[in-house]
This record gives structure tokens, sequence and C-alpha cells, in this order.
């Protein structure tokens, strides 16, 4: 867990290694952190494991009513956590700046690259729509907090099922995953979030 901004003296050890191209975890310069993806017993549930950094996301759906300007859209929400437990530095109840930002990044890398097709979610125009929702929790925080939350949370989305629909007429019947398979959400293409600082003048 990563506590509050670095002390003067740790600061000044990281700078004056940095100048030596030397990294306190091992990596070479350029490496990047490892990445381990644990997947749950339910479809959409997926653990990162970014160097230290864990974060777990899980999707989740309902099928409700569309906005009548956009009849056949279905929805996609974000839902970000950053507890205590992740780091001293965030509060129960309480946005940080940095949670802040976090949770509007996220945001922004995930649905303004439409990533998801949400017309594909559209049951019935203008009446039923699925609204899939994304629940990002944080339970580690060592840094690159938006690359993690990025990955778990498309991770997520391509392995989450949602129920398979029949419509007959005005008749909708949401079938078990017992009753039918379950339906991948259709994915446009996979956002991919990269952390990167200029030091010392690039």
């Amino acid at each position: 867990m990563r506590d509050t901004d670095p002390s003067t003296n740790e600061r000044d050890f990281l700078l004056a290694a940095l100048k030596d191209g030397a990294r306190i975890d091992g990596r070479k310069f350029y490496d990047f952190r490892t990445l381990r993806l644990t997947f749950g017993a339910e479809y959409g549930a997926v653990e990162v494991q970014l160097g230290n950094t864990r974060v777990l996301a899980k999707v989740s759906c309902e099928v409700i009513r569309p906005y009548t300007d956009k009849p056949t859209e279905g929805f996609l929400m974000f839902n970000t956590e950053l507890s205590p437990m992740a780091s001293a530095a965030f509060e129960v109840g309480r946005q940080t700046d940095e949670e802040v930002l976090v949770s509007r990044l996220i945001e922004k890398a995930m649905r303004r690259s439409r990533a998801l097709d949400t017309e594909g979610l559209c049951i019935v125009a203008g009446e039923k729509v699925w609204s899939i929702r994304v629940d990002i929790h944080f339970l580690d925080h060592d840094g690159n907090l938006v690359d993690a939350a990025c990955i778990a949370a498309i991770t997520a989305l391509l392995h989450f099922r949602r129920p398979d629909v029949t419509v007959v007429g005005e008749d909708v019947t949401i079938h078990t995953l017992e009753q039918r398979n379950p339906v991948p959400l259709s994915i446009h293409h996979i956002p991919i979030c990269t952390t990167f600082a200029f030091f010392n003048n690039g």
C-alpha cells in the first residue's frame, strides 16, 4: 500500500536513482510492471495485479428504459471505490482530487472511446435496453491506478456474458443461464491506458 507523499529524503533518493537509471524494484529503466489477471467464478469478475497495485472489477447488467433521444442505445456506467484499504491517503465518504481524476480518466478511456457497442444493448427500441455497470474496487495502491483500472474494466467487459433474450411481439423473455447460453458483449476495440512522465526535461 502506498502511503502519503514521500518525504524530502525519499524524494531526493528517488530522483538520484532515476538519474543513474536505477529503479528500487529492480526493473530496468524502460520495463513495465508485471501484469497478472485472475478471473472469478462468475462472468465479468476479474482481479488485476499490476506490480503491487491490485484492482477488482465486476460487471453487472439490468434492463431499463432508454433515453427518449437515444431510443436504441443502452448504457455503460462506471462506479469506482477507493478505500483506505488501498491507501492511507483515501478516506471513506470523502473523495480526494486524485479519486476524482481517476474516475474521470476511466470514464474518458472506456466510455468516450466507444469501445462497447451500446446499440447492441437494445432489446426493444424506445422501451427496453441493457444497462451495463462496471464496479471498480481499488484493493492496493502502489501506482498506475488508471492503467490497472482500465485493464480491469475492459477485461471484465470482455469476460462478461449477459442473459439471452427472446422478443415475440410485445413479449420479452429473459432466459436464465440454465435455459440458454449467455451472450458476450459486442466490443469494437480494446482501449489501453499507459501512464508515463517526463523526467529531467525529457
